[in-house]
Protein backbone atom coordinates (compact mmCIF):
# COMPACT_ATOMS: atom_id res chain seq x y z
CA UNK A 1 0.00 0.00 0.00
CA UNK A 2 2.65 2.50 1.02
CA UNK A 3 4.89 1.57 -1.89
CA UNK A 4 2.07 2.10 -4.39
CA UNK A 5 1.29 5.55 -2.97
CA UNK A 6 4.98 6.46 -2.95
CA UNK A 7 5.33 5.42 -6.60
CA UNK A 8 2.25 7.50 -7.39
CA UNK A 9 3.69 10.59 -5.73
CA UNK A 10 7.02 10.00 -7.46
CA UNK A 11 5.36 9.75 -10.88
CA UNK A 12 3.30 12.86 -10.14
CA UNK A 13 6.45 14.74 -9.18
CA UNK A 14 8.17 13.62 -12.37
CA UNK A 15 5.11 14.84 -14.28
CA UNK A 16 5.46 18.28 -12.71
CA UNK A 17 9.15 18.29 -13.64
CA UNK A 18 8.23 17.37 -17.22
CA UNK A 19 5.67 20.20 -17.32
CA UNK A 20 8.35 22.58 -16.05
CA UNK A 21 10.66 21.48 -18.84
CA UNK A 22 7.87 22.01 -21.37
CA UNK A 23 7.29 25.49 -19.95
CA UNK A 24 10.97 26.35 -20.23
CA UNK A 25 11.03 25.06 -23.81
CA UNK A 26 8.00 27.27 -24.54
CA UNK A 27 9.82 30.31 -23.13
CA UNK A 28 12.96 29.56 -25.17
CA UNK A 29 11.38 28.74 -28.52
CA UNK A 30 8.00 30.47 -28.34
CA UNK A 31 6.20 27.25 -29.34
CA UNK A 32 3.90 25.64 -26.81
CA UNK A 33 3.61 21.89 -26.68
CA UNK A 34 4.23 18.81 -24.59
CA UNK A 35 7.25 16.60 -25.07
CA UNK A 36 6.61 12.88 -25.53
CA UNK A 37 7.05 10.44 -22.66
CA UNK A 38 9.67 8.47 -24.60
CA UNK A 39 11.93 11.50 -24.95
CA UNK A 40 11.55 12.32 -21.24
CA UNK A 41 12.45 8.74 -20.29
CA UNK A 42 15.40 8.82 -22.71
CA UNK A 43 16.70 11.97 -20.99
CA UNK A 44 16.37 10.43 -17.53
CA UNK A 45 17.80 6.96 -18.22
CA UNK A 46 18.34 5.80 -21.78
CA UNK A 47 19.77 2.41 -20.78
CA UNK A 48 16.62 1.32 -18.93
CA UNK A 49 14.47 2.24 -21.94
CA UNK A 50 16.71 0.17 -24.20
CA UNK A 51 16.62 -2.70 -21.69
CA UNK A 52 12.81 -2.62 -21.68
CA UNK A 53 12.76 -2.71 -25.47
CA UNK A 54 15.16 -5.67 -25.53
CA UNK A 55 13.15 -7.50 -22.87
CA UNK A 56 9.89 -7.05 -24.80
CA UNK A 57 11.31 -8.03 -28.16
CA UNK A 58 13.55 -10.88 -27.09
CA UNK A 59 11.79 -12.57 -24.19
CA UNK A 60 8.16 -11.49 -24.46
CA UNK A 61 5.80 -11.18 -27.38
CA UNK A 62 7.49 -8.77 -29.86
CA UNK A 63 4.20 -7.05 -30.75
CA UNK A 64 3.96 -5.76 -27.17
CA UNK A 65 6.70 -3.26 -27.96
CA UNK A 66 5.77 -1.90 -31.37
CA UNK A 67 2.08 -1.01 -31.23
CA UNK A 68 1.69 -1.23 -27.45
CA UNK A 69 4.48 0.42 -25.53
CA UNK A 70 5.55 2.77 -28.32
CA UNK A 71 2.04 4.25 -28.36
CA UNK A 72 2.35 4.85 -24.60
CA UNK A 73 5.75 6.46 -25.12
CA UNK A 74 4.19 8.86 -27.64
CA UNK A 75 1.86 10.32 -24.97
CA UNK A 76 2.65 13.81 -23.61
CA UNK A 77 5.01 13.28 -20.68
CA UNK A 78 3.72 15.79 -18.13
CA UNK A 79 -0.01 15.04 -18.21
CA UNK A 80 0.55 11.29 -18.65
CA UNK A 81 2.86 11.00 -15.64
CA UNK A 82 0.56 13.11 -13.48
CA UNK A 83 -2.45 10.97 -14.44
CA UNK A 84 -0.55 7.69 -13.88
CA UNK A 85 0.65 8.97 -10.51
CA UNK A 86 -2.82 10.14 -9.49
CA UNK A 87 -4.21 6.76 -10.50
CA UNK A 88 -1.69 4.95 -8.30
CA UNK A 89 -2.35 7.26 -5.35
CA UNK A 90 -6.09 6.69 -5.65
CA UNK A 91 -5.70 2.95 -6.20
CA UNK A 92 -3.53 2.51 -3.10
CA UNK A 93 -5.23 5.07 -0.86
CA UNK A 94 -5.74 4.37 2.80
CA UNK A 95 -9.01 2.81 3.75
CA UNK A 96 -11.32 4.51 6.22
CA UNK A 97 -10.73 3.49 9.84
CA UNK A 98 -13.20 0.85 10.96
CA UNK A 99 -15.31 1.28 14.06
CA UNK A 100 -14.53 -1.30 16.68
CA UNK A 101 -17.44 -3.13 18.23
CA UNK A 102 -17.86 -2.24 21.88
CA UNK A 103 -19.13 -4.68 24.41
CA UNK A 104 -20.81 -4.38 27.79
CA UNK A 105 -21.14 -1.05 29.59
CA UNK A 106 -18.98 0.77 27.05
CA UNK A 107 -21.48 0.32 24.20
Amino acid sequence: MFLGRAMGWLLGGLGVVALGGDGLRWLETGRAGFGPLGDFWRLLDNESLQALEMLCQRYLWAEIWEPGITSLLALPAGPALILFGLGLVLLFRRSAPRQRARFGALS
